[in-house]
């Protein structure tokens, strides 16, 4: 596919959990569009540096880093990376945890609500912390925080996930503010349920069969459908979105009423 979005060739973009599903399409997306593109992961090594070479196949510099979000440490080390790299224009925070232990949020352990706050919600701001002052250094970047329905609507043994993701919501909003003095944008994108993620091999198996019938676009999110998106919030086309979530999720939210009273 040819690029969209010119302003963001040549553009270094970071994006963290960007091994596998979501995050791959992101970053083979930013990459499409002439992005060079440096693939952040915790575990999955043979995938991220799959993904960075795929990258790589589409003209631009990439390379696979290790890092949990969840450990400042190592946070900070994988910008360490980023800084001698070359800085950032673009950091997409896409790393998430907390479905491996689905509960309801009365029964929720609290060293698993600890770990799932720090990749969900310490994880992107210290990110943030860390990328500001070079994005600031380069005449300002894009930060797209990933979201999650969850954080606004009830889903079953997801309330792990769903209040980090809340948290990271209003975090967004925070930022948002606080850096476009600096031409720093904070947005976010918050997704329907995204059949080929890594949420939907965790979560439960029948969701994506559920959903479909009650998504008016007629099918469910994809991730490159989630990419597109990205590409446009961090590309010169947006200049003016500071704040803000995005919404995909072909209509699903807007019809929910629809299955229940069966019209």
């Amino acid at each position: 596919m040819p690029p969209t979005y010119a302003s963001l060739a040549g553009k270094r973009a970071v994006v963290l959990g960007g091994s596998r599903g979501i995050g791959r399409a992101i970053a083979l997306r930013l990459a499409a569009e002439g992005a060079h593109v440096l693939v952040n992961y915790a575990r999955s090594a043979e995938a991220a540096e799959a993904t960075a070479a795929d990258c790589r196949a589409l003209g631009v510099e990439s390379e696979a880093v290790e890092g949990d979000v969840g450990e400042p440490a190592a946070l900070a080390a994988v910008f360490e990376r980023v800084q001698a790299w070359g800085g950032i224009d673009v950091l997409v925070n896409n790393a998430a945890r907390g479905l491996e232990r689905p509960r309801p949020a009365i029964d929720q352990k609290p060293l698993h609500l600890h770990h799932t706050m720090d990749v969900n919600l310490f994880g992107p701001w210290q990110a943030a912390q860390l990328a500001a002052p070079m994005m600031a250094a380069r005449g300002g970047g894009a930060i797209v925080n990933l979201l999650s329905p969850g954080a606004e609507h009830y889903m079953p043994d997801y309330a792990a996930v769903g209040v980090s993701k809340a948290a990271l919501a209003s975090l967004t909003m925070y930022l948002a503010v606080e850096l476009a003095a600096q031409g720093i944008r904070v947005n976010a994108v918050s997704a329907g349920w995204v059949q080929g993620s890594e949420g939907e091999h965790s979560y439960r198996d029948e969701v994506s069969d559920a959903v479909r019938p009650h998504v008016p676009a007629g099918r469910n999110v994809r991730p490159e459908d989630i990419a597109a998106a990205v590409a446009w919030i961090a590309s010169d086309e947006a200049p003016m979105l500071i704040g803000q979530t995005i919404h995909l999720d072909g209509g699903f939210a807007d019809a929910a009423w629809r299955a229940v009273l069966g019209t």
